[in-house]
């Protein structure tokens, strides 16, 4: 028997059981002998009963040990499979045949209703193991920011993408620590507070969409509309199984920003082509009336430049909605129409549409090739040389030059570059220079007739290619627009 097995021997009904049987031994001994000598002549101080009587003490209190002994062994068994139950503690201190290998004795029925308990708890605890496991890997992986917390708004539980949107790092520390957090220290947005205070007064799941920095934006703590996101909060009570009582609070933080983005795209966007619409649409309407006053009262001299300016319009209508035809196309993921593009035909052919544009200011075209066929979209191509060509054709001053360049860098991408002598863009532009409808002067883009749209549906082209455009400017030093197409497609 180990140690650890003599710890955990009942010792106390040991000796109760000893002493009991000791006692209840000699005590019957003794009145054993009383009545013998009353029956019969015998002395009890002669050296023959003496010896007797000492070997009978001897013999009583052996063989009260042993049984005393026998009887309690299986009940030190059941205690050691009760503490296996009990403690994984206490399972990893002794070994299996500590438990197993003795007689299953007068508890053999209780013996086997452990066995069974402690196989059926095994499987259970295991089954426990993978669902917490399943449980942490799927809390893990979520998008959403999740916390829960009791009621006193002390930090439960919570998931990686909570800790690296709201927990600082001395706070992610004090955690590993041991050490409680509460929901003021993780963010100081009374908004919050008060709906998981309404969640949990009212028992009731709340919702609220709302705006909160996170460490993601602001590592260092530091506040601004430019580290703010948009969530959707939703708390929810958690109450007890039986009595129903609530114990805590369990929120999801849905991150909303992009879909707050893209509704406010949405709302410029119909806002701006609103206001792009009415313009021409409003001068059409106004000469139409004039024109048809002039004719019924037989002024026909400014008959001509009245239909020249209708003429205008509607051009710039067409064109206006050509191009929002051709942002909602690019913006459906329709498939790319692969094909092998050879830089030096589709540049020549997109100069020979824009010469007659380019003659009009004087302006010289030039191109350069120094790179060879690659994957690409044809027809989306010739729309980025277009508009980029197109670009600046209308906005250089006379007598300016174009220059057209096709190489290939280091990577194996295929670079292309519209660069000009202009007047340049100035650096608080650039940033923005892609979004729907963004002009830098709008009066006279709209006098060169520019739709706004022209550089975004190159950056939604270069997108659809897994390439990049980007720009090279200054006021006053030409504008250089760069477009990368993968090496492959």
């Amino acid at each position: 028997m180990s140690f650890f097995g003599m710890h955990f021997f009942p010792w106390r009904l040991f000796w109760k059981f000893f002493l009991t049987l000791v006692g209840l031994l000699n005590f019957l001994f003794v009145a054993s002998l009383g009545m013998a000598s009353y029956f019969f002549d015998f002395e009890f101080y002669s050296p023959r009963p003496a010896l007797f009587i000492v070997c009978f003490l001897v013999l009583s209190v052996v063989s009260s040990a042993w049984f005393s002994y026998r009887f309690v062994v299986p009940l030190r068994r059941l205690i050691l499979k009760a503490l296996r139950l009990a403690s994984k503690k206490y399972a990893s201190e002794f070994e299996e045949e500590d438990v197993l290998l003795e007689g299953a004795g007068e508890y053999h029925e209780l013996e086997q209703a452990l066995d069974k308990i402690r196989k059926k708890l095994k499987k259970r605890r295991v089954q426990l193991s993978h669902e917490r496991e399943e449980i942490q890997t799927l809390m893990g992986s979520m998008q959403d920011a999740i916390v829960s917390v009791d009621l006193e708004q002390k930090l439960v539980f919570f998931n990686s993408q909570f800790a690296a949107q709201f927990l600082s790092s001395d706070l992610i520390q004090d955690r590993s620590e041991g050490r409680s957090i509460s929901l003021v220290d993780s963010m100081r947005a009374p908004a919050v507070h008060e709906l998981f205070e309404r969640a949990l007064f009212s028992g009731e799941t709340q919702s609220q969409q709302i705006r909160l920095a996170t460490q993601l934006d602001n590592p260092q703590g530091a506040l601004g509309s430019a580290g703010m996101r948009d969530f959707s909060l939703r708390a929810s009570p958690l109450r007890e199984e039986k009595t129903r009582s609530i114990y805590g609070i369990l929120a999801v933080f849905h991150d909303i920003t992009e879909l707050k983005k893209a509704e406010r795209i949405r709302i410029e966007f119909v806002e701006n082509a609103s206001h792009e619409l009415r313009t021409p649409l409003t001068s059409v309407k106004g000469f139409l009336e004039t024109l048809k006053e002039d004719v019924a009262e037989g002024r026909l001299d400014q008959l001509p430049q009245f239909l020249g300016i209708i003429s205008k319009n509607v051009d710039r209508l067409t064109e206006l909605v050509s191009d929002m035809l051709t942002i909602s196309a690019l913006e459906s993921t329709s498939p790319l129409k692969l094909e092998l593009v050879n830089p030096a035909v589709i540049t020549e052919d997109v100069m020979a549409r824009l010469s007659n544009l380019a003659a009009e200011k004087n302006i010289l075209l030039k191109s350069r090739y120094e790179s060879s066929e690659f994957k690409a979209d044809g027809h989306k191509v010739e729309q980025v040389l277009l508009n980029l060509v197109g670009n600046a054709i209308k906005y250089i001053p006379e007598h300016g030059m174009i220059e057209v360049r096709w190489d290939s860098t280091l990577q194996g991408e295929v670079r292309l570059s519209v660069s000009d002598n202009g007047p340049g863009i100035a650096e608080e532009h650039l940033s923005r220079l892609f979004e729907r409808f963004y002009r830098i002067d709008k009066g006279r883009s709209r006098d060169v007739g520019g739709t706004g749209l022209g550089l975004s549906i190159v950056k939604h082209i270069m997108q659809s290619h897994n390439g990049s455009v980007s720009v090279k400017s200054e006021a006053g030093q030409g504008a250089e627009f760069i477009c990368v197409f993968p090496s492959k497609n």
